[in-house]
């Protein structure tokens, strides 16, 4: 297998700088916005998101003014992005900031696992992009970058793996993780495809363990 370079990292920040997409969620980083999104996000295509998520923040600007909101309001923006069973969980998170946190997020990941709604990569998004955290964040779109580069093959579902999330912290940088983070999620998207990789314009192929193979 591949070891992990440096190279990784700074190939994938270079190409995003270049490439990278623009999203709100991207601008303001106050760590209620951040959530939303990261719930938003979930299985659901990025700019399928943008005007929901910016009419939804426009509604219910903090914690509380959405702990207030009638579960209809919230079904609206849920069923718009065909997630309406997430609102229930929506609401009961809101319920649970104001009670528990004063309508703040928290930044820690055992309070923000505690919290309805929130799993591992919501709480290691917030850890990084909202409190600033340098933490690796890992979903089946980073694994598959992973895999393919490393040469590691999952057993069962790859974001289950343990052995994905180590080789995930080794490609990690030490600093600017936001932007690293960032830059893996957008290459997942637009080059490192599921189907029909452009290998071609990868910027990582010449120590990609998946495009030496089958160059």
């Amino acid at each position: 297998m591949m070891q992990p370079t440096d190279e990784f990292a700074k190939l994938l920040v270079k190409w995003f700088r270049k490439h990278g997409r623009n999203y709100p969620w991207r601008k303001n980083l106050e760590p209620y916005r951040v959530l939303i999104a990261e719930i938003m996000l979930q299985r659901t295509k990025a700019d399928q998101v943008v005007s929901t998520y910016l009419s939804f923040l426009n509604k219910f600007p903090t914690a509380r003014a959405l702990a207030k909101a009638p579960i209809e309001e919230i079904e609206k923006f849920f069923g718009a992005l065909g997630l309406m069973w997430r609102a229930k969980k929506v609401e009961e998170l809101a319920e649970a900031l104001v009670s528990k946190y004063d309508g703040k997020i928290p930044d820690s990941k055992e309070e923000l696992l505690s919290l309805p709604g929130v799993g591992e990569y919501v709480a290691d998004a917030v850890l990084c992009f909202a409190h600033g955290r340098n933490v690796a964040v890992v979903d089946a779109n980073v694994c598959r970058v992973i895999g393919r580069f490393s040469g590691l093959i999952a057993r069962g579902e790859a974001r289950r793996d343990p052995r994905f999330r180590e080789m995930a912290d080794r490609l990690a940088p030490k600093e600017n993780m936001r932007e690293y983070n960032w830059a893996l999620i957008d290459f997942a998207a637009s080059v490192c495809t599921p189907r029909n990789p452009k290998c071609g314009e990868c910027p990582l192929a010449k120590l990609c363990a998946f495009a030496q193979k089958n160059r």
